[in-house]
């Protein structure tokens, strides 16, 4: 029951009946009631939403449902950050109220999804204590390349809005480069589910399976950078992830993308939703790539691009 003393949604599998098509006829098309009070503001549920989640973060990290273990370290995980960075580029991006509101928080997440490049900027590491330092053992050796390069788009989108051509060259070496050039499989193609950054075998069962959703972060990824900057190399990498993610996870019979495949590049599930794989990683990125590459193909005939390094050797020479 909502507020109204009504049911919250429409009965399901129900004809609606004359008084229900007046009552949520309007609702379901995003106007106002008849009568009763009015509907709730989206946006500014939103944003107390948004404070709430502020106060969690960097205040009372409890409401975040990650007890601290008796005797565990200290950590901090890249994932939350970078998702608090990724909700402020969100409510900014229409409406330069918000967007100058939460300005510093933009900062202050970018930061600390910053300090996550470790090893004299040859690694970016999951879990950092909080004081931006490596932690020892398994835990502060992991990374996940799909999420440094999920950080990466997110890190570029803020480059962006703040103007600084010198982060966003950090952006692009540290958190698509680095975790491309580590996690792309060099045997059978695609990018690790997780690695150990002393060349360890990592502790997670799935470490080796190439999943749905690394893929789908790098093809933003590359492509923002290339529609940035021009950088060949960038679109090289786009085409040979796109190459891949197409030909190994989409179903050519029944359409979608199945999410879970072994290292050598075969369905292992044949499920294409569940707890973890919904509809969110595919739909954002196809959705955006196609926005990017509507733009670059608005733009005027580029000059042909010079000969593509192999970006999984750039820098190891």
């Amino acid at each position: 029951m909502n507020g109204w003393g009504e049911m919250a949604h429409p009965p399901q599998g129900q004809a609606l009946g004359a008084q229900q098509v007046r009552t949520w006829g309007p609702r379901l098309g995003g106007m106002q009631p008849q009568s009763g009070p009015p509907l709730p503001n989206p946006q500014s549920e939103a944003v107390e939403m948004m404070d709430q989640i502020i106060h969690w973060v960097r205040e009372d990290p409890s409401g975040l449902g990650r007890p601290q273990l008796p005797g565990a370290p200290a950590t901090e995980s890249m994932a939350v950050p970078m998702m608090l960075l990724n909700l402020v580029d969100q409510l900014g991006e229409e409406d330069e109220e918000l967007a100058g509101k939460y300005a510093e928080l933009g900062d202050w997440c970018a930061q600390r999804v910053l300090q996550h490049v470790q090893r004299d900027g040859q690694a970016v590491l999951e879990h950092v204590s909080e004081d931006g330092e490596e932690l020892s053992g398994c835990l502060g050796r992991h990374q996940n390349p799909g999420h440094a390069l999920e950080a990466g788009w997110f890190l570029l989108r803020h480059t962006h809005r703040r103007g600084d051509p010198a982060l966003r060259a950090h952006v692009i070496d540290k958190f698509l480069l680095l975790p491309f050039r580590s996690g792309w499989d060099p045997e059978h193609g695609g990018l690790f589910s997780f690695q150990d950054a002393d060349g360890l075998c990592p502790t997670q069962l799935e470490w080796a399976m190439k999943l749905w959703w690394p893929h789908s972060e790098a093809m933003i990824a590359f492509l923002m950078g290339y529609s940035d900057g021009g950088d060949p190399t960038l679109l090289h990498v786009f085409y040979q992830v796109a190459e891949y993610t197409f030909r190994q996870f989409r179903d050519p019979e029944y359409g979608e993308w199945f999410g879970y495949l072994n290292r050598e590049g075969k369905v292992a599930l044949t499920i294409k939703g569940g707890p973890f794989k919904g509809c969110f990683h595919v739909p954002r990125c196809l959705a955006m790539c196609e926005e990017m590459l509507s733009a670059l193909l608005s733009r005027p005939a580029l000059a042909p691009a010079r000969p593509v390094p192999d970006p999984a050797r750039r820098g190891a020479e």
